[in-house]
This record gives structure tokens, sequence and C-alpha cells, in this order.
């Protein structure tokens, strides 16, 4: 009961955050970090859906609600249209799977992680590159 509650109140500010973030200007660092905490978050679905952890799997779906709000800000403020596409689809894959996640039902929470790291792929291929240190980074000319 407890953590349903506080999934409740995470998705409704994250909701309320969400109009905010889409008009200020998000920096390549922002964006980095947004990344990286959705990296961290994609690590650990895999445990959350082998122990059925819905309150688990609600948090990490806010997670990766509020890292690709900030992706979509950061590529319309450079008004690049195809990232923009791809942000908007891994959030709307984000919102589909936090609730579905949250409310305990695994086989939609699995397709929409799937359909998410789809689109994680197609942005990644597109406009990220890895370091010397294997870390990624937003491609040159992007």
């Amino acid at each position: 009961m407890k953590a349903a509650k506080l999934i409740a109140l995470a998705a409704v500010i994250v909701a309320l955050g969400t109009p905010v973030l889409a008009h200020q200007e998000v920096s390549a660092e922002d964006y980095d970090g947004a990344m990286k905490s959705i990296r961290g978050a994609m690590g650990a679905v895999r445990g959350q859906m082998s122990e059925q952890d819905a309150a688990g799997l609600g948090a990490t779906g806010a997670t990766f609600i509020e890292g690709f709000t900030k992706a979509q800000a950061y590529w319309q403020a450079r008004e690049e249209d195809q990232a923009i596409e791809l942000a908007t689809a891994a959030l709307m894959a984000s919102q589909r799977f936090q609730e579905a996640g949250a409310a305990g039902n695994f086989e939609a929470a699995r397709a929409a992680i799937g359909d998410l790291r789809g689109t994680c792929m197609a942005c990644h291929q597109q406009y990220r590159e890895r370091d010397a240190d294997g870390n990624y980074r937003i491609k040159s000319g992007s």
C-alpha cells in the first residue's frame, strides 16, 4: 500500500514537471546526466522483472520519464526533428512501461521496455558515439 502511494506521488510529480521541462533549455551536461540515469535504470529492469517488483518498476519508469523529458527538450531546442521523434517515442514507451510496471502488468511492461530499447538503439546509432573510455557522447555535428 505504501509503495503504491509513493509510485502515485512520483507519477504526479513527474507529470506536473514534464510541461515545465519542455520549455527549459537543457544543456549537453544535463542531457548526459539524464542518459546516465536512464542507463542505470535500464540496468535495474531485469532484476525488477525477475522479482516481479511492481514498486521498483514504477520507480524505474519514473526515472525513464524524467530522463526522456529532458532528452526531448534538449532536441527540441536544437530543432532536430528525427531526434525529437525518437525522444518522444521513448517518452511514450517510458510512460507505458511505468504504468504497466507499477500496476504489476509484467507482460505489458516487458513489451514497453522492448519498444524503449529499440528506440534507444535507433537514437544511439544516429546521434551517439562511444568515447575512448567507452562512454556515450553526442556525435559531433548532431
